[in-house]
């Protein structure tokens, strides 16, 4: 689930590299016009938006209009296509679809400052390393520090959604009806791989299938013979909608009940035998929580101002690398 947020999870958990920062009690100088202002021609802390009655400056969503053109143009050149920003895609052309994207990612970082504000976290003040920082694409340093602030407040929550009894910690029931909305699956199973002799394997899994079958704790017995087969991953959760088996396994493994185990099922990998275990909760907290988030920022109400509506992201974009160029060069 949610490629995209679990992209911009990385961005929100943000390290203190994107930018240089300036010395402890240096002047500042005076500020030239961004890289954002003079490819949109608007002021930066003009309002552009208002998500949920936060007013967001213009910079926040330029910026992330920048990222989501970047990465499409990225994309279009790896597969050596021409990037034609009237191209139609569902719901309109490649310009609209990147100026919604843009909007997505401004109201979850909205969304987060809200909850933050709401559930009155306390972000920490230490910086933290983590695996990717946000793109440096001219943003001044106390619009850096803003976002920073974005991902300390996203750390505070996830921690109070981990904080069991907080006010934002799910119930069972919560992590359960999130698990039903996917399709999610707890499972076991034993596995003899098909190997190079895929006539021994089948013979391998059907002794085993006996073994089950004749076990008196048929519970205990597939434990041990899952254990010492070929699977090391042990119990885990799937979601039907995301793959993480073949999809025979997963078809069989939809029509089982809760305690129940399956015949021989053959598949590339070899020949298995299910059990389904209650749902395991618990690896579906961090889904939860990303998809808390992403339900919120979805159904956000979203004002937008005149110069919203006229923002081209084609011609914003042209005039963004254009200002980029200039800039390297200088």
């Amino acid at each position: 689930m949610q490629k995209r947020i679990a992209v911009l999870v990385l961005a929100l958990c943000l390290c203190l590299t994107a930018c240089g920062r300036r010395e402890p009690g240096a002047p500042e100088s005076p500020r030239p016009a961004t890289l954002l202002e003079t490819a949109s021609g608007l002021t930066e802390e003009e309002i552009l938006l208002t998500i949920d009655g936060r007013e967001v400056p213009a910079w926040r969503y330029l910026y992330w209009l920048a990222y989501t053109c970047d990465q499409l143009a990225e994309r279009y050149a790896q597969s050596a296509l021409p990037l034609d920003w009237s191209a139609p895609v569902p719901g309109g052309t490649l310009a609209d679809y990147a100026k919604d994207q843009a909007l997505a990612n401004t109201a979850l970082y909205t969304v987060v400052e809200n909850w933050a504000d709401a559930y009155g976290c306390e972000t920490p003040e230490e910086e933290t390393e983590t695996a990717q920082a946000l793109p440096d694409l001219g943003l001044t340093e106390a619009q850096l520090r803003q976002l920073e602030d974005v991902g300390r407040s996203y750390a505070a929550l996830y921690a109070l959604y981990h904080t069991q009894g907080s006010a934002l910690a799910p119930t069972e029931e919560d992590l359960a009806s999130y698990g039903r909305e996917l399709g999610a699956l707890t499972l076991d199973r034993i596995l003899v791989s098909g190997g190079e002799d895929r006539e021994a394997a089948r013979q391998r899994i059907s002794e085993l299938f006996s073994r089950l079958n004749g076990a008196e704790d048929q519970a205990a017995a597939f434990t041990e013979l899952a254990s010492a087969g070929d699977d090391p991953a042990g119990p885990r959760t799937v979601l039907t909608e995301e793959g993480g088996l073949d999809e025979t396994l997963l078809a069989a493994a939809k029509t089982m009940e809760e305690g129940q185990y399956s015949g021989i099922l053959e598949s590339e990998e070899g020949f298995s035998i299910l059990r389904r275990l209650p749902l395991d909760t618990g690896a579906l907290l961090d889904g939860c929580f990303d998809a808390l988030l992403e339900s919120a920022a979805r159904q956000a109400q979203v004002a937008a101002a005149p110069a919203y509506d006229a923002l081209d992201a084609a011609a914003f974009y042209e005039a963004f690398q254009e200002a980029r160029r200039s800039a390297s060069a200088s």
